[in-house]
């Protein structure tokens, strides 16, 4: 690694990581979460959907981006509500308070960026329409759900150069059984491309399953020329109709303002892995490992089990 390359990036990087966090087993969130979804919805079934359900990992993916990007200025994580703090404060350690050392972390709730009449919201879709809203968020940002841990030192550069985000484009063939994932990107892959007289039905663009490098202007863009389509995609739980972070990443792409370029990242999903297959992801890894909780995996515990150790060996 070149040293003066990283003293140069912690002096000159102004960037901001942002995570969206969810602690289910918190009284209050599930009294919002079964006020909102009425007769249909039980704790039991809350606690065991992939959606929402936790890992314990939340600490060592604090630890772990503050070790391998020091370069960052702070790390937002997005909580619901102010109850789901106490998962976080006193964890071995983890306040989440702002320490002398860079990167600060902080807490910023749902209320504190997002209109109080979209609230409360169980959409991760619904909040990544809002990001650019987040109080003091840098002009240019990483967002990254909390199944993306960064495993060795990655520099700005792989994320941000000369202005631009860093992203790779692939052209996928269109699932000939969508679910309703799919069709939301679809969607909202066709909002973006009409602007460029492009429609997809067969096909679609993907960017990959990893942490997203954003600018902030570009959310804002998004806003100023739709507000109306914007805000009709915004809905308290998943739906077709959302739009998703992927329509910032897309309008890059096909405008052509970003940069051809990835760091390693590599993916694992409890739907096509063992344990013991995510245990081995996490100790070859370099670069970024997506450990995603996908449908098909009804006991958590070993999967849980396994990341944990294995990644608190990575720090």
């Amino acid at each position: 690694m070149d040293s003066s390359r990283v003293v140069l990036n912690k002096r000159m990087a102004d960037i901001d990581y942002v995570v969206p966090m969810v602690f289910p087993h918190d009284h209050m969130w599930q009294h919002d979460y079964m006020s909102a979804n009425g007769m249909w919805c039980n704790a039991k079934t809350t606690l065991s959907n992939e959606r929402y359900r936790t890992w314990g990992t939340e600490e060592v993916l604090i630890r772990l981006i503050r070790k391998n990007m020091p370069w960052l200025r702070t790390i937002h994580i997005l909580l619901s509500r102010e109850s789901q703090a106490k998962y976080l404060n006193g964890v071995n350690g983890f306040s989440g308070q702002n320490g002398e050392d860079r990167p600060f972390v902080r807490f910023v709730f749902h209320k504190d960026f997002m209109p109080a009449d979209k609230l409360p919201t169980f959409n991760s879709r619904a909040i990544e329409m809002y990001l650019h809203r987040i109080p003091d968020l840098s002009p240019q940002f990483i967002y990254g759900n909390d199944d993306m841990f960064p495993l060795s030192p990655l520099q700005v550069d792989d994320f941000f150069q000369d202005g631009l985000p860093c992203l790779r484009l692939k052209t996928k063939d269109f699932p000939e059984r969508p679910n309703q994932y799919h069709l939301a990107c679809l969607n909202g892959l066709n909002f973006v491309a009409r602007n460029f007289g492009k429609h997809y039905s067969s096909t679609w663009l993907y960017t990959g399953h990893s942490v997203a490098p954003m600018l902030r202007a570009t959310i804002e863009m998004f806003w100023k020329r739709w507000p109306d389509e914007m805000e009709r995609s915004v809905t308290t739980f998943r739906q077709v109709q959302n739009y998703n972070q992927y329509i910032y990443l897309w309008w890059h792409c096909l405008s052509g303002q970003y940069v051809d370029h990835v760091p390693p990242r590599d993916y694992v999903a409890t739907n096509r892995h063992s344990p013991d297959e995510i245990r081995q992801a996490i100790a070859r890894t370099q670069g970024i490992l997506c450990i995603n909780d996908h449908e098909g995996a009804p006991d958590l515990t070993p999967y849980a089990r396994a990341a944990r150790e294995e990644l608190w060996k990575r720090l």
